[in-house]
């Protein structure tokens, strides 16, 4: 149908209801499309949905399976880790258990050393005394007769047939094994010269040194007093590098050296003593008489010497001479950590600092016994130093001095191990150490520092002032005069019980007669002391 054909109006109406028609046409294609796709995005969503589901339930399965074999694994990691821990518990009780008996076998091994060690010096000392029990001395003993032969005077003579008569005797003896007796020493004489024939008889001597040591190592235990003293002859150096040799192989507990200058020649003595004291590791006490001491290199080796040895306990210096330096080594420079004991005698020093032995005692060595028998150390200025000193000192454990100290300067001493003027100046006097005074009138600071307990001896002495000054009922007055107030009553009543409990032993430490009784002390206090002031406060608390 042509365009033409139609009727406006109808035309008009159709084109609007075609338009509608094909609008609709396109909404029932395009739903029926957006339909389609819906269901297929439904179908594609369950089926994901059934995916993810199944995907869950596997993944539910194996979280169950991880921590089912997890958990299985923990538990035999567990079991293991206490499997570990008994059996490292088992390990450690038996390594306890180890070491237990290591410390028994150790133990049993040192005592079998020891007992091994003693058996190989009884047997070596039997096989000596087997082999040379019949010993007898090789060298050819002389008489005056064949001395003077030599051009010897009799003088002369009879000095060298007494030396070869000494020697031929304790070379005799050493061989033999036997006991030197006396204080077991082994001398090599004190006449004033030197021969030439007697230097054989020095070389037998020297050889049974040597041999002698089996004889120390057997006796040891036995005898702690085994020396070697070597006397005052003039020697000649290569004689004493003979005898040197000899003591570096034979190690006496106790070696004393008389005299090192002869004529004004020291022979090479002092050397030979530093040597002695290097070598010697048994060597406990050193004694030195007679010595004279110049050369400064000489007195550093020899006091260096001193300071390296372990074993050495005591050093005794006795009528030397010279150069005062000597005592400076020894306290100051070279001190040593294992002496404990010091004796001066009568020794004749220049150059002495009053500050030596002072600055070496206020330094807390490890000294426990020093003795002054000598008039360098016996003057007031010595003495005040020294008494400085020990209030410092909490080491020294006794102080002797010899009758050469004045009175007056020996009661600085005795205030510095007791000083009773006040309760505080006996507190802090020396507790440590004990006064040895030689001479006739016994002072009573002696009685004082006998316990090896600090604290015991400053109870002592407060006690004993307070005792003292109760026989006159003053205890009040100096109280007052101390600055104690009326809140140290409680105080010192509650310090009488301590304070007294030495006399539950019996001991008693005055100057004259026994110390009164606590209970005394307490009703001088309770009656003399602050009881106004105290009833006056009980009074004020009732109000």
């Amino acid at each position: 149908m042509n365009k033409s054909s139609l009727p406006p109006a109808a035309t008009a109406t159709q084109l609007a209801q075609m338009r509608q028609e094909i609008m609709d046409s396109l909404r029932a294609e395009l739903r029926g499309e957006f339909q389609s796709r819906v269901e297929q995005l439904e179908d594609e969503c369950s089926g994901l949905k059934q995916e993810c589901k199944l995907l869950k339930q596997s993944q539910l399965k194996g979280e169950v399976k991880l921590k089912r074999s997890l958990r299985t694994r923990a538990n035999k990691l567990e079991n293991e880790c206490k499997m570990l821990h008994q059996t490292n518990s088992r390990i450690l009780q038996r390594q306890l258990e180890g070491e237990d008996k290591m410390a028994e076998l150790e133990e049993e091994i040192k005592s079998l050393q020891t007992l091994l060690s003693k058996a190989e010096k009884r047997a070596k000392y039997y096989e000596v005394v087997l082999k040379n029990q019949h010993w007898q001395y090789p060298l050819h003993v002389p008489s005056v007769d064949d001395i003077q032969l030599l051009g010897y005077n009799d003088d002369d003579s009879v000095q060298i047939i007494a030396t070869i008569d000494d020697l031929s005797e304790i070379t005799t003896k050493m061989r033999r094994g036997e006991i030197i007796p006396g204080d077991h020493s082994i001398s090599t004489g004190f006449f004033p010269r030197y021969y030439e024939e007697l230097l054989p008889h020095y070389k037998e001597f020297a050889d049974a040194l040597v041999e002698y040591q089996h004889t120390i190592n057997y006796y040891e235990e036995e005898i702690t007093t085994f020396g070697f003293l070597l006397g005052n002859m003039p020697l000649p150096r290569h004689l004493l590098d003979i005898l040197q040799d000899a003591l570096e192989q034979t190690h006496f507990q106790r070696m004393l050296f008389h005299g090192n200058r002869i004529d004004g020649f020291d022979f090479g003595r002092i050397n030979f003593i530093t040597n002695c004291v290097s070598a010697d590791t048994r060597l406990k006490f050193l004694f030195l008489t007679d010595v004279t001491f110049e050369d400064s290199k000489d007195i550093d080796l020899l006091c260096s010497a001193i300071s390296r040895s372990e074993s050495l306990r005591h050093i005794a210096l006795s009528s030397c001479r010279g150069e005062g330096g000597i005592l400076r080594e020894i306290f100051v420079k070279h001190r040593s950590t294992s002496v404990q004991a010091v004796t001066l005698e009568q020794n004749h020093f220049s150059n002495l600092r009053s500050t030596d032995i002072s600055g070496f005692l206020s330094s807390n060595p490890s000294l426990k016994l020093l003795t002054f028998f000598d008039s360098n150390f016996c003057n007031g200025q010595y003495i005040g130093y020294i008494s400085n000193a020990l209030r410092l000192n909490n080491t020294l454990r006794q102080l002797k001095f010899g009758n050469s100290v004045a009175s007056d300067n020996f009661h600085h001493i005795e205030r510095t191990i007791f000083d009773d003027s006040s309760l505080n100046a006996a507190y802090d006097s020396n507790h440590h150490c004990q006064l040895d005074y030689d001479r006739n009138v016994t002072s009573y600071i002696e009685r004082f520092n006998v316990s090896h307990d600090p604290a015991l001896n400053r109870r002592k002495k407060i006690y004993n002032i307070l005792s003292t000054r109760n026989r006159s009922r003053e205890n009040a007055a100096y109280f007052d005069s101390d600055g104690l107030g009326i809140n140290h009553v409680p105080q010192i009543l509650a310090l009488l019980k301590p304070f007294s409990e030495h006399h539950l032993n019996g001991e008693n430490y005055t100057q004259e007669d026994v110390e009164v009784k606590p209970l005394s002390i307490a009703y001088e206090i309770m009656r003399d002391w602050k009881m106004p002031e105290l009833y006056s406060l009980d009074l004020m608390e009732e109000d």
